[in-house]
């Protein structure tokens, strides 16, 4: 018995797959006003391109896209075979909705 499926079922199928992989390549990590691409994260750090990133100290913020996702403390750095693997100690979500309420507060007290 043969089945046919429509073209754009297809096509469905397949863009399913590559959605994991454009997700990875929205988040960034900005280090001294520059941002550059982080290629995989966890938990407990994320890794980027030996070629493209210096080595990264102190503290740093992780965007998702354009959107700030938290500051993290890195603790730890290795290249291992063309990448750069950073272990950091904290990542601190941030939260616009505190900032705001925060920045009200002091301006109403002012």
């Amino acid at each position: 018995m043969d089945v046919f499926l429509p073209q754009g079922f297809v096509a469905g199928v397949g863009r399913g797959k590559t959605h994991g992989a454009k997700r990875a390549s929205q988040m960034s990590v900005q280090a001294g006003g520059t941002r550059y691409p982080v290629s995989r994260r966890w938990d407990t750090g994320f890794a980027v391109s030996a070629s493209e990133v210096p080595h990264l100290k102190g503290v740093v913020a992780l965007y998702d896209g354009a959107e700030k996702a938290a500051d993290c403390l890195i603790m730890n750095c290795q290249n291992l075979e063309g990448e750069l693997v950073f272990t950091i100690k904290r990542a601190t979500p941030f939260n616009y909705a505190c900032a705001t309420e925060f920045e009200s507060m002091a301006q109403a007290s002012a």
